[in-house]
């Protein structure tokens, strides 16, 4: 099992979870007081579908799976959640119940935060309140320019944009995570036979390279032809 982190370092990974980036560190400092840490076993459950949410979680260190089962008991992969991204803020707030099953890949340590602790904080801090409340209007904007793409955008243009998004090192080198073809259907709602035959006329045309898990970037100037508004990827 993982060793539970200390404050201070809770402190600094919460500075770089999008949810909280309007935060000043003081009060990231609240938030990280009221925060648990909890090590879940391979093929843990830690949220089952159907189930009010009430904490919110935060992958510390190996990655969870959502996924969604029908009512004949078939599973669909939804979206896998690596370290740094999290779940069940939105449906906390609202008391909504989980439209997924949330289950560790393999043993990972995840932070918790009881909604009972985080509303008393909240009404305690109208300052913290107006910066989540910044952070999630510029993420509903996001995605409502994505909606926007999604709609008049091929698919090559797309993944075109997803992939220079994702490709923050160096020229040549893989991208920073391990990624998948079923990752990159997921992320721009595709199939992952179409995310497969595209990256095939990627690699045809030297744009990219591809290896177990991995992704190249040879030639970002090559895959910004696919996008027809510059400006905005």
């Amino acid at each position: 099992m993982d060793k539970n982190p200390s404050y201070l370092e809770i402190e600094h990974f919460l500075h770089n979870i999008w949810a909280f980036e309007m935060l000043e560190p003081d009060q990231l400092g609240l938030l990280a007081k009221i925060i648990k840490p909890r090590n879940l076993g391979r093929d843990e459950i830690l949220w089952l579908q159907g189930q009010r949410v009430t904490y919110f979680t935060v992958v510390y260190n190996g990655n969870l799976r959502s996924v969604r089962r029908s009512s004949s008991g078939a599973e669909k992969l939804v979206s896998v959640l690596p370290r740094g991204h999290h779940f069940g803020l939105a449906e906390m707030i609202t008391g909504a119940t989980s439209a997924v099953t949330i289950i560790a890949n393999k043993p990972s340590l995840v932070l918790t935060m009881d909604h009972k602790l985080l509303k008393k904080r909240l009404l305690s801090s109208a300052d913290i309140c107006y910066r989540l409340m910044q952070t999630m209007a510029r993420a509903i904007f996001s995605l409502t320019r994505e909606l926007e793409r999604a709609s008049f955008e091929n698919v090559p243009t797309r993944l075109s944009r997803l992939l220079l998004r994702k490709s923050t090192s160096p020229l040549g080198s893989p991208l920073p995570q391990s990624i998948t073809h079923a990752d990159l259907a997921l992320q721009i709602g595709i199939s992952r036979e179409t995310v497969s035959r595209v990256l095939a006329e990627f690699k045809k045309k030297k744009l990219i390279e591809t290896g177990y898990r991995s992704i190249t970037v040879l030639n970002r100037d090559g895959l910004m032809n696919y996008i027809e508004d510059y400006d905005q990827w």
